[in-house]
């Protein structure tokens, strides 16, 4: 039996101090929700809940404890890493619209990773001058890449704060340059009137999907940054129809049509169907003329809705091969570590590639095995 989360509210008494469980019962009570439960047969998506109640019921006890000696802070600082992993890949694997009984919920996800990150940098920045954790550039990372659309102007301000080493380190100068090419000028940032607009931002979707693509973004880092590729490519189609059509008058031109084949590459999708699919949720048609190339109709959409449309958190399957890429990469990583002896079991053969740590089966290409070696890496 593992002890559940109980959010404080009327007509429930407060907890005893005998409830709160001590820093080493948390590591060892996350060490058997990770390596036995997630690691165990039962696929993600069946244990998904249970995980997900049991690491906020974790975090709430460190909370109510604010442990400050120095071995109870590592234990605090390991254990809010690794629910910050277990969140991101949660958000990877489950996210999908229609999968999974559509019991889980994205919004409620990126919720408890944002509360996770903040508890997790309050430990790095109260403990800075006592205690350096090797992973924290990582986790840095992370929170940068996570305040792609924040509404607050003061990112480059709070990251220039950071200490030296973080700085410098390759991760978060990857991920703050993946932040400056997702954000763009047309977004305002800013709680008072007027707002102002991102003063980093480069709208380069091109090289947001070449660094993606590349070895300096790592598995977990691609699986954050997925949470942004609607938000990137729907900054890339309004540029596209803006320049096309939104500042002419009449239908367009034959020839300002994109092939879905190019404007595929353009909006960071494996195949013609995903962007159609894309296209049409974003109010534009789709001509399919004979014994030629579909293209997108840029006439098609009223500038007044595609203007005002909102994204889902996440569209159908994505970027699969990126993610093929770097599954390698993180198995690679493992194996330097002795965490695992063999490269292959991590990989789909060829004919699955597409379908890895996607499927509604994560057994098919290591699956809950893999999410416990990437949780506790």
């Amino acid at each position: 039996m593992v002890k559940k989360f109980r959010r404080s509210a009327a007509g429930y008494e407060e907890q005893l101090p005998s409830d709160i469980r001590p820093p080493l019962v948390l590591r060892k009570t996350l060490d058997y929700l990770i390596n036995d439960v997630v690691g165990g047969p039962e696929p993600l998506a069946t244990v998904h809940g249970f995980v997900w109640d049991r690491t906020r019921s974790i975090r709430n006890d460190f909370s109510i404890q604010q442990v400050t000696k120095i071995d109870d802070v590592k234990i605090a600082i390991d254990c809010f890493e690794r629910i910050v992993r277990f969140h991101i890949l949660s958000l990877h694997q489950l996210s999908r619209p229609g999968e999974h009984g559509g019991e889980f919920n994205a919004h409620q996800e990126r919720t408890q990773l944002n509360n996770a990150l903040l508890s997790l940098h309050h430990y790095y920045e109260d403990n800075q001058n006592t205690l350096t954790s090797p992973n924290e550039a990582e986790f840095r990372a992370y929170a940068i890449i996570f305040e792609i659309q924040d509404l607050r102007p003061d990112v480059e301000d709070r990251l220039q704060n950071l200490p030296k080493h973080i700085l410098k380190d390759p991760r978060v100068r990857t991920a703050w340059r993946l932040y400056a090419a997702a954000a763009n000028t047309t977004d305002q940032q800013g709680p008072l009137q007027p707002q102002t607009r991102f003063m980093t931002a480069q709208a380069n979707t091109g090289g947001f999907w070449s660094m993606v693509e590349s070895n300096s973004v790592s598995y977990l880092m691609a699986c954050m940054t997925e949470i942004y590729f609607n938000h990137v490519r729907r900054t890339r189609l309004k540029a596209i129809w803006k320049a096309y059509k939104g500042k002419r008058a009449g239908p367009t031109r034959e020839g300002d049509n994109w092939i879905l084949w190019d404007l595929r590459t353009a909006l960071g999708f494996d195949d013609e169907e995903q962007t159609r699919t894309f296209c049409e949720q974003q109010g534009f048609t789709i001509t399919m003329p004979e014994n030629e190339d579909p293209y997108i109709d840029l006439g098609s959409a009223d500038g007044g809705n595609f203007a005002g449309q909102s994204l889902p958190l996440k569209l159908p399957d994505t970027c699969k091969l990126f993610f093929r890429f770097k599954i390698t990469i993180a198995a690679n990583f493992l194996k330097r570590l002795g965490r695992i002896k063999e490269i292959r079991p991590y990989l789909a053969s060829s004919h699955q590639r597409h379908e890895c740590f996607s499927s509604p089966s994560p057994r098919l290409c290591g699956g809950t095995d893999r999410c416990r070696d990437y949780i506790n890496r």
